[in-house]
């Protein structure tokens, strides 16, 4: 019977020292609840930091202006005005390449359509090839708004990228490159007559860099 004691001690100690090891896996191996806020707390300060506060300011003024258009012009929509001013640009720019401006003409100014006409005639007289390919429109947005008592006129910024070349008559480059993409800055000023039964916007100045 005294035997059996050493035996016993050895079972105690033997479960004693899997509780101890049981306990202090549970301990390491969970995480606190302050150690999951601070890991939360982490991941949303690195979530936003590649965000640019907005100039308070300015969009205070963007606003200003687009709140102007819409009591002139209740119909006014931002998304619909750009996305019809990037399919008009691109109606514009395969109708000078072509030489035939039909297509624009009660969509733009008898002046600007004007200047079209004769950079087209003239290329014509020299027998060049103008070549303009539309890559992309990289950026397409408002630059600035008039609102007065007659008309709305919005000026329009088109950044595209492009392939550009003028050939003579003997299909040699004269200028540009038929292979490479060049960024060309477009700003386009569309108005509308508030009062007006025509309710198109009209081409009435464009300008290049």
């Amino acid at each position: 019977m005294q035997n059996s004691f050493p035996y016993v001690d050895i079972l105690i100690f033997g479960i004693i020292a899997v509780f101890l090891i049981f306990r202090l896996k549970n301990i390491l191996g969970t995480k606190t609840d302050m150690e999951d806020n601070n890991i939360n707390i982490k991941q949303t300060k690195n979530k936003f930091t590649n965000v640019v506060p907005l100039n308070a300011k300015e969009d205070k003024n963007y606003s200003s202006q687009i709140q102007k258009i819409i009591e002139a012009d209740p119909q006014f929509n931002i998304e619909n005005f750009l996305s019809g001013s990037r399919t008009f640009f691109e109606m514009v720019l395969n109708s000078f390449v072509s030489g035939n401006l039909d297509q624009i003409k009660d969509y733009t100014k008898p002046s600007v359509l004007k200047s079209f006409k004769n950079v087209i005639d003239e290329r014509i007289k020299e027998k060049e090839t103008l070549i303009i390919e539309l890559k992309a429109i990289k950026k397409n947005e408002i630059l600035s708004t008039n609102v007065n008592k007659t008309s709305i006129k919005i000026n329009v910024l088109f950044e595209t990228s492009q392939v550009r070349a003028l050939m003579d008559k003997d299909k040699k480059l004269i200028d540009g490159d038929n292979e490479s993409e060049i960024l060309v800055n477009d700003e386009w000023v569309f108005e509308r007559k508030i009062n007006s039964e025509n309710l198109n916007w009209i081409l009435i100045e464009t300008k290049s860099s």
